[in-house]
């Protein structure tokens, strides 16, 4: 089975999370609030590429918005193998985790 990458790991479950409302700026401002950092389009892009190719997620175009001039956007939606692949890293972090005291912080 395909071990995904953090990035992979996070844009599927980010997918997933905004069900149905998930294109680009969208993906990348969940993301950097997950995160607390930024992922620049291009590296988003072709992880969202590597994915649909992978079949863990499609994308199609939106209908255009109702403005004048409005534009299509690149939705994308989770695939039966993409939440597969979310359990499968889910199920790798709870058995990573498995019987490890909470964390303290030390300032």
């Amino acid at each position: 089975m395909y071990e995904l990458t953090k990035n992979e790991e996070l844009i599927l479950l980010i997918v997933y999370r905004l069900k149905g409302n998930a294109y680009g700026v969208t993906i990348r401002s969940l993301f950097r609030d997950i995160t607390s950092r930024d992922i620049n389009f291009g590296s988003m892009y072709n992880t969202l590429y590597l994915l649909v190719r992978r079949g863990f997620i499609v994308s199609e175009q939106s209908e255009p918005s109702a403005r004048k001039g409005g534009k299509r956007k690149k939705m994308y939606t989770l695939t039966p193998a993409g939440m597969n692949a979310l359990k499968a890293a889910q199920d790798i972090q709870k058995q990573a985790w498995k019987g490890m005291p909470d964390l303290e912080v030390s300032e």
